[in-house]
């Protein structure tokens, strides 16, 4: 694998996952589809953490890897094909029908990283932290935790569920599966984060690509599946920490109280869904947290921190 500098976060390392099997689909280039990885460092210990982004996102949270370094465990993250560094135009983004589809790539990055490193954690969220559950029960003694920040689990209450509500449910399962489904969009959360709007972070252009991330049949049915799954239970065997807000708002409306509170998923429901996970889960609940919490307040987003790193020290 050639490492280069991440065209999006100095002082980190990138390099493209090639993936031999990845199912094409309208608008692929010709060629291999990838995946990437990013290194904030070469190896330097025998820990590791792996992060995986959620929905329209990459990895962009900088402070995330200093914090995960500071716990004495190398970071690296994935973008998934047709997100973020790998998106191209043309492709349909965050496409997937299969959510296994995505053991290519984090099998691909857990290769790597075992190389180097004799323990690995790996840490999802929200669509992500769907996808990491569901690739862990599927491998199960590969890594020794799960971190889920915000883990989308659970479809009632969010955003979606309006959308596949009553006779909308037939129009999903009915569809081509590339079609694209006709979800008003309310991006609370974005404003709720972007400094143009207030808020603390400048978002890079490779997280939302000018906004060509639609809700297509096929992928929702992909997430669907996934909800499914979790509720049949995951009897995932490695200690896992599951972290919500406290609470949520899913107005369409914006309110300035959005600042402290999940604008995307229901986290009652979340919290509900989590005893489906494994057998060892500890949830911490964060007053005032964004959908992710690593993104909130200052003092929020140190409380969620301490959080991670008790856990860590505690069970790891």
């Amino acid at each position: 694998m050639r490492w280069n500098a991440d065209p999006i976060l100095p002082g980190f390392d990138w390099a493209r996952i090639g993936l031999r099997w990845a199912a094409k689909a309208p608008g692929d280039p010709d060629g291999l589809l990838t995946a990437s990885l990013v290194r904030h460092h070469p190896p330097r210990r025998r820990r590791a953490l792996l992060y995986v982004h959620g929905w329209s996102d990459c990895f962009y949270q900088a402070h995330l890897a200093d914090q995960v370094e500071s716990w004495g465990m190398d970071f690296y993250a994935v973008d998934l094909r047709r997100y973020g560094r790998n998106l191209v135009d043309g492709q349909m983004a965050g496409w997937i029908a299969d959510f296994s589809e995505y053991d290519e790539e984090i099998g691909a990055a857990m290769s790597v990283i075992r190389a180097e490193h004799d323990e690995i954690t790996v840490m999802g969220h929200s669509t992500g932290g769907l996808i990491v559950p569901l690739w862990v029960s599927r491998h199960p003694n590969r890594v020794n935790g799960v971190i889920l920040n915000s883990p989308w689990i659970d479809l009632q209450g969010s955003a979606m569920t309006r959308l596949i509500a009553g006779p909308v449910t037939r129009a999903v399962r009915q569809a081509s599966a590339t079609s694209v489904m006709p979800l008003a969009s309310h991006d609370n959360f974005a404003r709720s984060v972007r400094r143009e709007f207030g808020g603390e972070w400048d978002i890079p252009f490779e997280k939302s690509h000018g906004d060509v991330f639609v809700v297509r049949a096929g992928w929702l049915n992909a997430v669907l599946a996934g909800h499914s799954r979790v509720e049949q239970g995951l009897g995932i065997d490695a200690p896992i920490l599951t972290l919500l807000s406290a609470r949520s708002d899913l107005s369409a409306s914006w309110n300035e109280s959005m600042r402290g509170a999940d604008t995307v998923l229901d986290v009652e429901r979340l919290a509900a869904a989590s005893v489906h996970l494994g057998r060892h889960l500890t949830l911490v609940r964060i007053t005032g947290g964004l959908h992710d919490l690593v993104l909130s307040a200052p003092p929020v987003r140190a409380e969620v921190f301490a959080e991670m790193r008790r856990w860590v020290r505690t069970y790891l």
